[in-house]
């Protein structure tokens, strides 16, 4: 009985001096908590509540960006456990979802059988975002830690970016996908920045890169940059050791890793990509690539037939910023930036975001819904302030990865920017070789896997114009206030009367 009571007492002593230390530790927390810190975690509440109302209250079945077959597909993997790729069985949605990898359906499968709730599937993507949020503050953190208000700012368009908050809210691969793709990319950073250390790049951090990058492949095609990405980044800083270490300082502070990398990248995905080379001649076969001529005669086209040379010209910008909602595949004229740029910044789709009503009603539009006047203004405002801010952020990206290289590795990011790049070059070149659907083929949404990754640019070149002249403290000013313009925008747009 004594022993049994010293036990208890120990026990109890203990538990009460962690709570104490616990305690401790909360206080000084919370008593290092500023006003930008709490502006951090508003603006994140913000972007997280604006997402999950609209997973709880989106029009799914009428206007949720391919929702039936999204779910055709999930009720297909549910029943058949087995990745569908292009299987007769789906019938309508062959054509549309039959190229798509599994993992997102494999997900959504598991999540509906626990839940029976076909909702419930956009919860992954809220819940995602919510990651790549996290991600975004902690990239901040470490390369900028004294710029608060900077991360503010990249934060608060990440939580408030239109095409995020449309495309979080979804039954959809897109949410997914962009985590994952997320989560990578900032595996990459880390990888960027460890090989600047004489211990190298750490074995554990390469291969979470390889595992996280072969999951996001799983779930889109557009993960496929990640690996290059990681390769030139990683190539250039070793072309940089080349002058100061010797080979085998370089295998084991980068070769090593690397592969370590690229075997786990290959033990995740190759199941998967492998045989579509071996049946099909490519890792991510599309729907159109098993067509023919003679079925399609549009494919014995030219593709700058199919796309004149002014599609990836910055033209016809006016009927954008006037009304940026599509009307059909040739209204307005079609046009590759107009469509990346517009696109991110309103409903270009007309998937019903806006709920304010008045000033008229227009139902010539995509679908056939209509828009308010009221609406058509807001996209408007949205598009030409967004144009301000999309125009920074390519300056951002440049100015980052220029850093990068200026600093010799100590400075910025090559990675982040190479991968932003790649994904454009991908998806338009995408654009230009798709066949079908005339020009609304270049869906916005196909950017939000890149959107983290350029906030945290933006943040970066917002920290660097800190020490600049007046014109670089004006245009810094001008970036935080459009920043706050769309804040309330999007806000009123969703939750105005």
């Amino acid at each position: 009985m004594i022993g049994l009571y010293l036990v208890c007492r120990m026990l109890t002593e203990s538990a009460v001096a962690l709570f104490h230390l616990w305690s401790a530790r909360i206080r000084l927390r919370v008593s290092q908590v500023d006003a930008v810190t709490l502006l951090m975690l508003a603006v994140s509440v913000l972007g997280f509540s604006l997402r999950l109302e609209h997973a709880i209250t989106f029009d799914g079945p009428v206007r949720g960006s391919d929702y039936d077959a999204h779910l055709a597909g999930v009720r297909w993997m549910l029943q058949h456990r087995r990745p569908f790729s292009f299987s007769p069985d789906l019938g309508q949605y062959n054509w549309s979802i039959g190229y798509q990898p599994p993992l997102w359906y494999a997900i959504g499968g598991l999540v509906l059988r626990l839940t029976h709730v076909e909702r419930a599937i956009a919860y992954v993507a809220v819940a995602g975002w919510g990651i790549r949020q996290l991600v975004l503050a902690r990239i901040l953190r470490q390369a900028i830690p004294a710029s608060r208000w900077s991360t503010l700012t990249a934060l608060t368009i990440n939580a408030v970016l239109p095409i995020s908050v449309l495309t979080d809210g979804k039954v959809n691969p897109e949410g997914l996908h962009s985590t994952l793709f997320t989560i990578s990319l900032y595996l990459l950073w880390r990888m960027e920045r460890q090989a600047l250390r004489p211990s190298g790049i750490s074995l554990g951090t390469a291969a979470a890169f390889g595992g996280f990058a072969g999951l996001a492949v799983l779930t889109k095609a557009t993960a496929s940059v990640l690996p290059i990405a990681g390769g030139i980044a990683l190539a250039w800083r070793a072309s940089r050791s080349f002058k100061q270490d010797e080979w085998g300082s370089i295998w084991r502070r980068l070769g090593r890793p690397v592969l370590l990398a690229a075997a786990v990248w290959c033990a995740v995905a190759a199941w998967w990509c492998g045989p579509n080379i071996v049946k099909y001649g490519h890792p991510f076969p599309h729907t159109w690539d098993r067509e023919t001529p003679s079925a399609e005669p549009v494919l014995a086209a030219p593709a700058l037939y199919r796309r004149p040379f002014g599609w990836a010209m910055p033209f016809y910008w006016r009927e954008y910023l006037k009304t940026p909602v599509i009307r059909s595949t040739e209204v307005p004229l079609p046009n590759l930036w107009a469509v990346f740029v517009s696109g991110t910044w309103s409903d270009f789709y007309n998937r019903g975001f806006c709920r304010l009503k008045g000033d008229g009603v227009d139902s010539d539009f995509w679908g056939g819904w209509s828009v308010s006047g009221r609406c058509l203004r807001l996209f408007s405002a949205l598009a030409c302030v967004g144009c301000l801010i999309s125009l920074f952020a390519v300056f951002a990206v440049l100015r980052t990865a220029w850093s990068h290289i200026q600093s010799d590795g100590q400075d910025g990011s090559l990675a982040l920017p190479v991968t932003i790049s790649l994904a454009v070059f991908f998806l338009s070149l995408f654009a230009l070789v798709y066949p079908y659907d005339d020009a609304a083929v270049l869906n916005p949404r196909y950017l939000l896997p890149g959107s983290t990754a350029i906030s945290a640019c933006v943040g970066m070149a917002l920290h660097r114009l800190e020490s600049g002249d007046w014109m670089a403290r004006i245009v810094r000013g001008l970036i935080f206030a459009a920043i706050g313009v769309v804040t309330v925008l999007v806000v009123y747009e969703r939750w105005g009367r």
